[in-house]
């Protein structure tokens, strides 16, 4: 099941179907591509849903101040902070067999610790979430 939805024309059928352009589409296209070469295709689903699910932390917290229901928002901090780990652990396994350049254009470009890096990463898991509801949809769809 997961492998007919996850195919290299995948962040494609994204954009169309969310009418969206996605940010990063040439690093999640290599993420993609890495899955698909070293069978981990669960890996790119399990990373999506860490991108859709560190989103939905992202406007709790941003929607937090307005709410006086969300009382603990130390622990959804935690939580984020935690699954932003996560995600760039999973990127690193899916990476792993990938070449050293392309490894390298990761580690400096959306791993390390600067403002740029994260701005980029967190671009990045905005595009995972899409992918996500996308693929989602496929699920329901079929």
């Amino acid at each position: 099941m997961i492998k007919s939805v996850i195919e290299k024309s995948l962040l494609g059928k994204v954009e169309e179907t969310a009418e969206v352009v996605l940010k990063k589409k040439y690093e999640l296209q290599i993420i993609v591509d890495e899955c698909l070469n070293n069978n981990l295709e669960e890996n790119f689903e399990e990373l999506a849903f860490t991108g859709k699910y560190i989103e939905g932390l992202k406007r709790v917290l941003k929607k937090g101040g307005d709410f006086q229901e969300i009382e603990n928002l130390d622990y959804v901090k935690k939580d984020l902070g935690e699954n932003m780990e996560k995600s760039i652990e999973q990127i690193r396994d899916i990476l792993q067999n990938a070449s050293e350049e392309t490894k390298m254009h990761f580690e400096e470009n959306y791993l390390k610790l600067s403002a740029a890096s994260f701005q980029n990463l967190n671009d990045l898991i905005a595009d995972l979430e899409q992918v996500k509801k996308y693929l989602n949809y496929q699920k329901r769809k079929n």
